[in-house]
């Protein structure tokens, strides 16, 4: 039975030796190195083991936002190329796996359970258990919530995921179907430039006062005027309800000359205050022998429908497309390889119609088993899926349908060291342009009233809902990653990354952090026992309130935690965290909950 753990990295690793390569440098850019790498940095084919090892979240880490993961049902390869094996850190605090939850046992189990509560009314609940189990028929089921119950910051996201997975002869079928129920409340607040403001006071004090909403962004650009019991009386809460399905085929690796893959997606968010997405993804991939190498082709087709119910008339495009052509040339050698390919992207209806950018990669081993060095130019083209943009920020604005985001270019060079058998340090540069990147800030609203009697009120109004700013911005950034493991006892994992933002029509990136760094310490300290300890930082944000800057708090989350297996089927867990207080906030008018405790268990069965 493969692990969820495997499950999670397969999201990451390519399903073919052949474009594992080819995905590596954009990994790369925003990635830190898991524990296998460090072992593996040098064999080209790694069997992935299908021992069933639940590691599922981190124990209750609510981060405020709490992240929203995808709900895709992904697939374990058979192999999988070893020269990166990157976890994706896009979002700067992300949680860990919850391996000092889960210590090994030496007896085998199938399922797995686990429960925790803490204050703030915090719960976790995880489930997971193989259906079907045999040598070539994979059906998992797997069932996790994750929230806070607090009257104040309630937001809590149930999801359920089932996959299959079928092994033949020369070929591998997958499917699955997964869906998810988030629930939350819009708790931040509503302010003008002299503070926090009660908009139910100020309509009952002037209820003739109109206000005009600015920067709306969409096909319509033209602000709308609302009574200002508009936004009195907006809804204090949302849900998102999320569904997805796909059905795959691949070739197993070493089998055939033609490497395949065919993998259709469908996805539907829904907003129940906001817009509905259908989306269906497409995407193939072959390649086959040319002479000691390979010639192949990519290929990406995105398929979005919208509307909505609770928004009339809702400002975007009902419908559109975005297909995406990659042909290339792959040289792998046992110490180098090459990939040289271009890239276009053609959006129907919106944007640009053709985004071209090239595609090469290369990585060198030049000192075998000790340095390898890797660098690249690419591009790419993102769709702001209404599923991606709320999970990235769910107190967007209901009719907002963030745009495209076009990198024509993006340069990444690095060095990968292992001066020690058990020590990986990755350093890397990266320069990247990108058109119409998005920017979050408070939605604004101005007063139309020419005569107001208190005056503290005369300023615009800067709501709890986000809207965007769209410009063309540059990002250099430079970095290092480190992993170091002793023996199964001790576990380092460090990442720190400078952020040089240079954005056209914009005083800063807002909401982008200038620096950001993550360490995390594991320590195994005996068969029964382990401890562990996490620190987060993000520093040098900005948010935008009118033509005012605010300089955020910075982001400094240090998180203890300990788990202590009681028997080979039952594991006790305590997590600490925010210890120190700090009641940064990850949007403007939105504070985390400060120092929190989780008490749980976790049962093998």
């Amino acid at each position: 039975m493969r692990s969820f753990k495997n499950i999670f990295q397969s999201a990451f690793f390519s399903p073919t030796p052949f474009s594992g390569i080819g995905g590596v440098f954009i990994f790369l850019i925003c990635s830190m190195f898991t524990l296998q790498a460090q072992d593996t940095i040098l064999n080209r084919n790694i069997s992935v083991e299908r021992e069933y090892k639940p590691i599922i979240q981190d124990a209750g880490k609510i981060n405020l936002v709490p992240q929203v993961l995808e709900l895709s049902v992904e697939k374990t390869p058979a192999t999988y190329s070893d020269f990166n094996l990157p976890l994706n850190v896009g979002s700067n605090i992300h949680t860990l796996p919850a391996a000092e939850v889960a210590p090994e046992r030496p007896n085998k189990k199938e399922g797995f359970a686990r429960i925790g509560l803490g204050n703030y009314l915090n719960t976790l609940v995880d489930f997971a258990y193989p259906i079907v189990n045999t040598s070539d028929i994979k059906l998992d089921f797997s069932l996790n919530q994750l929230g806070t119950f607090e009257a104040i910051r309630l937001h809590s996201t149930t999801k359920a995921t089932l996959a299959f997975d079928k092994i033949f002869r020369t070929f591998d079928l997958y499917a699955g179907v997964g869906g998810s129920h988030e629930y939350f409340k819009y708790y931040g607040d509503n302010t003008n430039l002299f503070g926090n403001i009660d908009l139910a006071t100020f309509d009952a004090l002037y209820p003739n006062f109109t206000i005009t909403e600015v920067g709306r962004t969409g096909i319509n650009l033209t602000n709308r005027t609302f009574d200002i019991n508009y936004l009195a009386l907006q809804p204090t809460s949302n849900t998102f309800w999320r569904f997805n399905s796909n059905v795959g085929i691949r070739s197993l690796p070493n089998v055939t000359d033609l490497h395949y893959m065919a993998e259709v997606n469908y996805k539907l968010f829904s907003s129940i205050t906001g817009i509905t997405e259908n989306l269906i993804h497409t995407l193939a991939k072959f390649s086959s022998p040319s002479d000691k190498n390979r010639l192949g082709l990519d290929l990406d087709l995105y398929t979005m429908m919208y509307g909505s119910e609770a928004i009339p008339t809702f400002n975007f495009w009902s419908t559109y497309s975005v297909l995406t052509l990659n042909p290339y040339y792959s040289i792998e050698r046992d110490n180098w390889n090459v990939r040289l390919g271009l890239k276009s992207s053609f959006s129907f209806v919106h944007g640009n119609l053709v985004n071209p950018s090239l595609d090469v990669r290369a990585e060198w081993k030049a000192i075998p088993k000790i340095v390898a060095l890797y660098g690249g130019i690419t591009g790419d083209y993102d769709v702001n899926s209404l599923d991606k943009i709320s999970s990235e920020n769910p107190y967007i604005f209901s009719d907002l349908r963030v745009n495209d985001t076009f990198t024509p270019y993006n340069l990444v060079a690095g060095i990968k060291l292992k001066p020690l058998y058990n020590l990986l340090i990755d350093a890397f540069v990266n320069f990247r342009q990108m058109d119409n990147q998005y920017f979050f800030v408070n939605k604004t609203y101005t007063l139309n009233s020419p005569i107001i009697p208190l005056s503290s009120f005369y300023s615009p109004v800067f709501s709890n809902r986000f809207n965007v700013i769209y410009s063309s911005a540059t990002d250099f950034r430079a970095g290092v990653r480190l992993n170091y493991n002793l023996q199964n006892f001790l576990n380092i994992e460090f990442k720190g990354t400078y952020n040089g933002w240079n954005v056209n029509t914009e005083q800063y990136a807002w909401n982008k952090p200038k620096y950001d760094a993550q360490l995390n310490v594991g320590v195994k300290i005996n068969p029964n026992l382990s401890v562990s300890a996490n620190a987060y930082y993000e520093g040098e944000r900005y948010a935008k309130l009118g033509n005012t800057v605010v300089l955020m708090n910075d982001k400094v989350d240090i998180n203890l935690g300990a788990s202590y297996s009681y028997s080979s089927s039952l594991i006790f867990f305590a997590k600490i965290n925010n210890l120190i207080n700090n009641r940064y906030q990850n949007f403007y008018g939105y504070d985390v909950q400060g120092f929190n405790l989780m008490l749980g268990a976790a049962l093998t069965f």
